[in-house]
């Protein structure tokens, strides 16, 4: 595949995420795909380019989905008024 077809292939790719109605699950596997393809090198800077603009798009995306999850979350915690429990969100797993 020519240089000029994989740009106009990642362009397309790219102008999808902002039609397609994703979950947030496609998004995280687009986005760890995106990482991986980054990790193994071996793109043009254009693509490399390409491939980083859609990864924050798609991190964008994730962000804003967990930010309502959170929301949602905190709304069904809420009696009368009043939280009956909060539960904090943390960023990063602990593990044991």
């Amino acid at each position: 595949m020519s240089e000029n077809k994989k740009e106009a292939k990642i362009k397309k790719e790219i102008e999808g995420i902002n039609r397609e109605k994703l979950d947030f699950e496609s998004a995280l596997e687009k986005l760890q795909k995106i990482v991986e393809d980054l990790e193994k090198g071996g793109l043009s800077l254009d693509e490399t380019l390409a491939e980083f603009s859609q990864g924050m798009k798609l991190l964008k995306f994730c962000h804003q989905k967990l930010d309502k999850a959170e929301k949602k979350i905190e709304l069904m915690l809420k009696d009368d008024g009043e939280f009956t429990e909060e539960i904090p969100f943390e960023t990063e797993i602990k593990e044991d």
